[in-house]
């Protein structure tokens, strides 16, 4: 818009960062113009008219500033959220209860490949697929060791997982 045709006590569409909000010009100055948002009534300096997006529609004059066209809102049926219930493997136990159940009979210490090769070998848990299923191993008993106390594994060196007998 240009700056002449920036009118006084007119409400705008007015850009403000990334926002459009509506305010009303009610002073221009040397350098631009005083408007008030009417969301906050805070009064802001415009110093470009090209933030003037648009003239608000309006419908009728309350005092000496117009109001702007109320939106129509269309209510819609609200459709219910889906529960997350977590995922149960297809077949046979999850990967964390196949690492513990080898790591309990082998009863020694094994890195993440090695467990998952003799959980693979065993059937323990024939849903583990993936380029990397070691790292998933890895990661899970990782995360169980991190909760602390009450976990099935603990940590016997550097890459290393034991498990815990359970009483």
């Amino acid at each position: 818009m240009k700056s002449k045709n920036v009118i006084l006590n007119t409400i705008y569409h007015i850009t403000l960062g990334r926002n459009e909000v509506l305010g009303e010009v009610i002073e221009a100055t040397d350098n631009g113009w005083n408007v008030r948002l009417l969301s906050s009534d805070k009064i802001v300096k415009v110093n470009n008219a090209e933030r003037f997006i648009r003239k608000a529609r309006t419908i009728a004059t309350t005092g000496d500033a117009p109001v702007e066209e109320p939106e129509v809102v269309v209510e819609t049926e609200a459709t219910p959220k889906k529960s997350k219930t977590p995922k149960q493997p297809k077949e046979g136990m999850s990967a964390l209860d196949a690492a513990h159940k080898v790591l309990i009979e082998i009863s020694t210490p094994l890195n993440a490949k090695q467990i998952t090769e003799l959980v693979i070998e065993r059937g323990y848990c024939p849903n583990l697929k993936g380029a990397t299923p070691h790292a998933t191993i890895s990661s899970s008993v990782q995360r169980e060791i991190a909760k602390g106390t009450g976990s099935r594994f603990y940590k016997a060196g550097k890459g290393l997982f034991g498990a815990v007998e359970s009483e």
